[in-house]
């Protein structure tokens, strides 16, 4: 005896019959307990090689214990069911498929006339088992009898078949126009209205309107439906969510299949709840095998529905497959409503791509992917206008460059890193120009700022990477040319012995040539704005200025933006307190024409084959420069500055006319030669009035620090536009600096030996 189950009494054990008030007695192994549980019937059984096997009823048949009367038969007997009963748990029930008429056919436990199942196509596309198929016709003709609930259980199978186009499949009823629409027929396409011609749009008017509230519409097989609107925190790839306008996101959730078995008989619609009206959202669904649905029968290719998760039967094995949303990606297209320049248009659209599980994993991962198609800022016409007049004036600087080279000796090729330099100066600077102007016209729309379109990100990207690209290129030729320049030290006291019978050799001090040496050497690198304070400097800002970028848009062409005006602010910063600096302490540069005259030495550096700079150890370029009235008769300074020049060189080389003649103020700005001098073989000796500078230090990385500067700006851009890190950008800017610099030192140290023979 065992506690019986109400647990206030006992009872005997199952396979046990009672033997009197206390007492339980076990059946044999080949009884069976009566039907009332009062006694033990004997089964037909028999012995086979030492095992015994009993009989067991046929499905359709009851196990029968007792007689009419009660009392329990000598053996256990099988009996089948009548005509309109069917054997449930050894009891013959009623069933009413059992009694169909003679027109009619049974179909999964309904009655369903032959003409309707005769009539219809034969099913050829074998995605569906042909039990699973018998249910879709059951579903059919109950909603041709306008059930509503088997009307949208057909529905959600149609929609788990990805909208089968086959006339016998679970979508019939939509896609044969000729068959009568039952009235509880859903609908599983998005149609246009004459209100609402494009599905899926709608209008931001309000200031600040910045958020989309995308909800759901849940159906179930059972005729239920619920509409959610409020998003779950811990159901990040499902709907509904909050979308921002212009914030591209994506969400991976790693879920096990067993605990999706809610949404195996439900299918989803999604809305967009705007202003407290929801608007049907278009979804696409893309199979398993990567293809879209095609749209055959169907009268538009705008989906209403989407599932989640589906299991499918084999039709050749006995193998059931899980399908799964894998990922969904909901598209904002935002355009300018032409009509009212205040409002934006908004169309959404959904696609729904979907795997099959791996049988060797329970669990899937499912994603929730937000992408926005952006309207177009402006940035292209800016880039035209922009692009246009600097590449214009540019060029024309270039080709007035490339002249002046080519008259001084150079090289024909030169124009190639002439006009690379120029075109990246117009590339970087037209695109920085156009992104502002368009962060600043987007700054006013909706009160609410836009990103870039993708086209406009991808077209800023390309010009940064061309301009560092060519502004590379001249950097490189610059650097070769400093390398390459030919340079003489002239020791002034080798050609004025201070008495008679001493040999100059005798006289020459190597010391004083080393020591104009190393210092040439040490001001063939030297920046007017170091690399590596502006790099600092614009870390600081830009940490400075990271509240006011958190509500910029996530742009990259307008981080870059933002980051440019960083950079260019900090050289600025650095450069005129360079020049406050110079100004109170003076020049660097003016170390170099001391020593020259604290050694007595002059030093000639030629640039090109017929372009040289003078550095003078020995006398006063101001007092040659200007008219002494003690001299005697005024003398102009071009007639005193040939004479002076004519003595020098009548030293060095021998019958050559040499004049002497100013610089004009638009080519010392510049540095250019604009004017044709003097023609035949009579030479041209050309100065700058009370400059400071040496003009020797054009053949330095002094006199370039334009073509530096950018190159370390635009270098510093590329790298932030690539990474969207303005550490890394910082530090490559930093580490090409020291390679760069490195590099030239060396090779134009080899140039110094090798030129003027002296070893420092």
């Amino acid at each position: 005896m065992v506690t019986s189950a109400d647990g206030f009494g006992c009872s005997c054990a199952e396979h046990s019959v009672p033997v009197g008030i206390d007492r339980c007695r076990p059946c044999n192994a080949t009884e069976v307990v009566s039907s009332d549980g009062t006694a033990c019937v004997p089964r037909k059984c028999q012995n086979v090689s030492g095992r015994i096997a009993c009989r067991k009823c046929p499905n359709d048949y009851v196990t029968v214990t007792q007689n009419i009367d009660g009392s329990p038969l000598k053996e256990v007997q099988c009996v089948k069911c009548a005509r309109g009963y069917k054997a449930e748990n050894n009891v013959c029930v009623r069933c009413q498929s059992c009694a169909c008429a003679k027109h009619q056919i049974i179909v999964r436990g309904i009655c369903v006339p032959k003409s309707y199942v005769n009539s219809r196509p034969k099913y050829e596309e074998g995605s569906l088992h042909p039990l699973a198929l018998l249910d879709v016709v059951k579903h059919e003709y109950l909603c041709t009898q306008n059930d509503i609930r088997a009307c949208r259980t057909l529905a959600n199978e149609c929609v788990k078949n990805f909208y089968s186009i086959d006339p016998a499949g679970p979508c019939r009823l939509w896609i044969q126009s000729n068959l009568p629409t039952p009235k509880g027929l859903p609908r599983l396409i998005v149609e246009s209205t004459l209100e609402d011609k494009n599905p899926g749009e709608v209008f931001l008017t309000r200031k600040q309107q910045d958020y989309l509230l995308i909800a759901t519409a849940k159906f179930s097989s059972d005729g239920g439906f619920k509409f959610i609107k409020e998003p779950e925190q811990r159901l990040q790839c499902r709907l509904p969510i909050q979308v921002r306008i212009g914030r591209d996101f994506a969400h991976d959730c790693i879920m096990n299949v067993s605990k999706l078995t809610d949404d195996l008989n439900e299918t989803l619609s999604p809305y967009l709840y705007a202003d407290g009206k929801l608007v049907q959202i278009p979804v696409y669904p893309r199979k398993p095998n990567g293809y879209s649905i095609q749209k055959g029968s169907w009268l538009s290719s705008k989906f209403k529905r989407y599932f989640l998760v589906d299991n499918f039967l084999s039709t050749v094995a006995n193998i059931t497959s899980t399908v799964y949303l894998r990922t969904m990606v909901i598209q904002l297209q935002i355009e300018r409503d032409k009509t009212t320049a205040s409002s934006l248009k908004v169309h959404i659209s959904v696609e729904a791509v979907y795997a099959s599980k791996s049988p060797l994993s329970e669990t899937v991962t499912m994603t929730l992917r937000v992408v926005h198609v952006m309207p177009d800022a402006g940035v292209h016409r800016g880039l035209e206008i922009w692009g246009g007049l600097l590449g214009c004036l540019l060029s024309l600087y270039a080709m007035v460059q490339w002249r002046g080279v080519v008259r001084r000796g150079g090289l024909y090729v030169s124009v190639v890193p002439l006009l690379s330099g120029a075109l990246a100066d117009t590339l970087y600077f037209a695109a920085w120009i156009a992104t502002l102007h368009a962060l600043a016209a987007e700054a006013g729309t909706l009160g609410l700022t836009l990103p870039l379109s993708l086209r406009e990100e991808r077209i800023i990207r390309a010009f940064v990477y061309s301009a560092v690209s060519l502004k590379a290129v001249k950097v490189a030729w610059l650097n070769f040319n400093q390398c390459r320049c030919d340079m003489f030290f002239l020791d002034w006291s080798e050609y004025n012995a201070p008495f008679k019978g001493v040999s100059p050799t005798e006289k020459y001090n190597s010391w004083r040539a080393q020591t104009l040496a190393r210092e040439w050497s040490g001001l063939q690198t030297m920046r007017r704005v170091s690399p590596g304070y502006t790099v600092t400097l614009a870390l600081i800002i830009l940490h400075a200025l990271s509240p006011w970028q958190s509500y910029l848009p996530p742009s990259q062409g307008y981080r870059w933006a933002v980051a440019t005006i960083a950079w260019w602010s900090s050289y600025v910063i650095l450069l005129f307190s360079r020049l406050v600096g110079d100004r109170l302490r003076g020049s660097p540069t003016a170390g170099l024409p001391k020593i020259c005259t604290s050694v007595g030495l002059s030093m000639i550096v030629f640039e090109e084959d017929y372009y040289a700079h003078y550095v003078h150890g020995r006398t006063v370029y101001k007092q040659l420069s200007l008219s002494l009235p003690g001299l005697g008769e005024a003398e102009t300074r071009q007639s005193l500055l040939s004479r002076f020049l004519a003595a020098f060189f009548e030293r060095a080389l021998d019958g050559l006319s040499w004049v002497a003649s100013e610089r004009t103020v638009l080519e010392r700005l510049l540095n250019v030669e604009l004017n044709t001098r003097e023609a035949g073989n009579t030479s041209t000796l050309l100065y700058d009035p009370d400059d400071s500078t040496p003009s020797c230090f054009a053949v330095t990385w002094w006199g370039e620090e334009w073509s530096l500067a950018t190159y370390d700006a635009m270098l510093f851009s590329g790298v932030f536009i690539a990474t969207n890190d303005p550490l890394v950008a910082a530090l490559t800017t930093l580490v090409s600096w020291q390679i760069m610099m490195q590099t030239r030192k060396w090779f134009g140290n080899r140039n110094q030996r090798e030129k003027t023979e002296i070893d420092f």
